[in-house]
């Protein structure tokens, strides 16, 4: 997939919520298994909280290892560059986890920490007693990721679960949801909606 900052906004500087924007699209390419190219030509500033709306949480979700491999930055202006480098400052950072741990102590968010949680345990059981339920009642088709959640301990699990975003992702496509509404479906037909290509 390849996205052009300059077309997510019409202002001279992207702001934090067009780096959230564009997170939320790269978690969707990613969730498709698709690598992302993400093109700064013609944006020539950008503002810190757009850098890192975009990056710092992609980075807790995926891993540096995996982002390495699947988004590669192209077009990167001098003043972008050294946006770059001022936004991922300690003192920057530090603010940013404020913030996200202050966003964590919400009402809202032990509700999806006690998600995570119990999706998390149940993914773990299941990657290691039967690979293929794991992958049917799971979704978890790949066979490095079911190995990698048979390894986690209990610890890893619940700082996983604390992200303050869903560890997970829906099976369906939003043409499965607005066809299961128009018609009625058997149980048979909804499981093979779920179990289809994403």
């Amino acid at each position: 997939m390849f996205i052009a900052v300059k077309n997510m906004t019409d202002l001279k500087i992207p702001q934090p919520c067009h780096g959230k924007s564009l997170a939320r699209l790269a978690r969707e390419c990613f969730t498709s298994h698709q690598a992302l190219i993400v093109d700064f030509d013609g944006v020539g500033a950008i503002s810190q909280g757009f850098l890192q709306e975009l990056f710092l949480p992609l980075v807790a979700e995926y891993g540096a290892d995996f982002l390495r491999s699947e988004l590669q930055v192209t077009n990167v202006s001098p003043d972008v560059d050294e946006a770059m480098k001022s936004a991922f400052n300690t003192s920057a950072l530090n603010h940013f986890f404020d913030q996200r741990e202050n966003l964590l102590n919400q009402a809202g968010d032990g509700e999806i920490y006690e998600l995570n949680l119990a999706w998390l345990i149940k993914a773990r059981e299941l990657a290691r007693e039967n690979g293929i339920l794991a992958e049917l009642m799971m979704g978890i088709g790949d066979e490095a990721l079911r190995l990698a959640i048979s390894q986690l301990s209990i610890n890893d699990i619940q700082q996983l679960a604390q992200a303050g975003w869903l560890c997970f992702a829906p099976r369906f496509t939003a043409n499965f949801l607005q066809d299961l509404l128009t018609r009625p479906h058997d149980v048979v037909d909804v499981l093979l909606g779920l179990s289809g290509p994403h």
